[in-house]
């Protein structure tokens, strides 16, 4: 009977033995799983962290950029303006009767209505690459993302309406060379100094012809509506959609 017991104890001292042999492998065990997990943590944050760094250079540059892009984009819309403005005034002073209006004053109103070419051409090296590289996918805001990456789609129908009006405003100067007096108007309204190299022309006929067209009235009148539709249609809207871009920019900057 002793034996019997001896054995018995035996027993349980060798399965409490291999019990905490199992509790200590299985605690080793979950040591390391929490290890990898910390690690894996660890690993995320900075690769978080690498992310954040990268949006962060990335939406500096975009703002830099956009701030370029935006001041040449109002430098674009005044251009338009002005000689939108000057295309009405042009227009007031046609009639099919003798115009009061003098040479010089003719010549000036035409000056400020066709001497200047509104062309918007922004840097676009920042956006390009972004868009190329799939960086802008690191972007958070989705706001932002999708402006940037609709600027493309954005520049090509303002290009489309920027070759309308051109194509007018070409119409227009061929008018002028068929019924005015292209080296009246240039003289009128050069620089001295310039108007002077070039001199007077030596031909009798002046512009009250072009003021008294009809054809050319049709022609400023296109002009006023494509350079307007561009205004209104393209060019602020797209003013518009900078303006708000900016602002999230900066708050994203200032958020960081």
């Amino acid at each position: 009977m002793i034996k019997f017991f001896k054995h018995i104890r035996k027993s349980m001292i060798k399965e409490n033995r291999t019990s905490k042999y199992l509790l200590y492998a299985i605690g080793e065990i979950i040591l390391v799983v929490i290890g990898i997990l910390i690690a894996l943590q660890i690993n995320t944050w900075n690769e978080h962290s690498k992310t954040n760094v990268k949006e962060q250079a990335l939406l500096i540059a975009l703002k830099q950029e956009l701030t370029t892009n935006r001041k040449e984009l109002n430098r674009i819309i005044e251009v338009n303006r002005k000689r939108n403005e000057g295309a009405h005034q042009l227009a007031s002073v046609l009639s099919p009767k003798i115009s009061t209006s003098t040479e010089i004053e003719i010549s000036k109103l035409w000056y400020n209505t066709f001497a200047r070419e509104a062309v918007y051409k922004p840097s676009l090296g920042v956006i390009n690459e972004a868009i190329s590289s799939g960086s802008l996918s690191i972007i958070k805001n989705s706001k932002i993302r999708d402006f940037f990456a609709s600027m493309e789609s954005e520049l090509q129908l303002l290009k489309s309406q920027e070759e309308t009006v051109f194509n007018w405003r070409m119409q227009c100067f061929q008018t002028t060379r068929e019924l005015g007096n292209v080296r009246i108007l240039l003289f009128n309204t050069l620089e001295p100094e310039v108007a002077e190299k070039l001199g007077e022309s030596s031909f009798e006929n002046s512009n009250m012809a072009l003021v008294q067209s009809k054809t050319f009235e049709n022609d400023i009148v296109f002009f006023i509506g494509t350079t307007n539709h561009l205004q209104t249609g393209f060019l602020l809207p797209l003013q518009l959609k900078m303006n708000d871009a900016m602002t999230l920019l900066n708050t994203e900057l200032h958020n960081d």
